[in-house]
């Protein structure tokens, strides 16, 4: 099982081509559903809006049309440095990348309207703790929204893709919920695989 450094020199390794690579596994259509979960529409401008684990900003950038502020946190530096670099080349001058540990969000608590993760929490040393995080920078009735694997055998994604973990059941991501103070929690489907 890999460890949280070897998580990130995998994700170092790999900036430039995330993008190709995550069109095999998602697409924009985990924006559309995370957008719906989370109760926005551009009728409604959030104040702050946090993707947790941004990567190359993907999921930040659809999240830039629906808030006056996106602030996008990563452990990597070859992924904040693309991501930089797409916002630029997308004249997106709303979301605000920083570096910081998915177990230490490097914001305040109560801020966010919504707090996303897309494909991020199979990573996370510890994703109870990382659950726990996103729930601290919320707001009071603010939204947790975690798009991530179903439980699977597929061992290879630890070697191939330096997943930490195979996906998580539902009673898994109930627990998580549970144990982070998050009440009215929903489960759906996204993906194609």
């Amino acid at each position: 099982m890999p460890n949280s450094e070897e998580v990130k020199i995998y994700f170092d390794g790999v900036a430039r081509e995330w993008d190709r690579i995550r069109q095999d596994y998602y697409g924009v259509e985990v924006i559309n559903k995370a957008l719906a979960a989370a109760g926005l529409h551009q009728a409604h401008q959030a104040d702050l809006l946090i993707d947790v684990g941004c990567g190359t900003g993907f999921l930040s950038a659809g999240l830039a049309g629906y808030a006056t502020r996106v602030v996008a946190i990563d452990d990597s530096p070859g992924m904040l440095v693309v991501a930089q670099e797409n916002m630029i080349s997308l004249g997106l001058h709303n979301v605000e990348l920083k570096p910081g540990s998915v177990s230490n969000l490097p914001i305040e608590g109560g801020q966010a309207e919504a707090v996303f993760a897309n494909m991020v929490l199979h990573h996370a040393p510890d994703p109870q703790v990382m659950v726990r995080e996103m729930a601290r920078v919320a707001k009071p009735g603010g939204r947790i929204v975690i798009t991530d694997l179903d439980t699977h055998d597929k061992e290879w994604f630890k070697v191939e893709m330096a997943d930490v973990w195979l996906g998580f059941s539902r009673d898994q991501m109930q627990a998580f919920m549970e144990g982070s103070g998050l009440t009215n929690f929903e489960f759906g489907w996204v993906g194609t695989q």
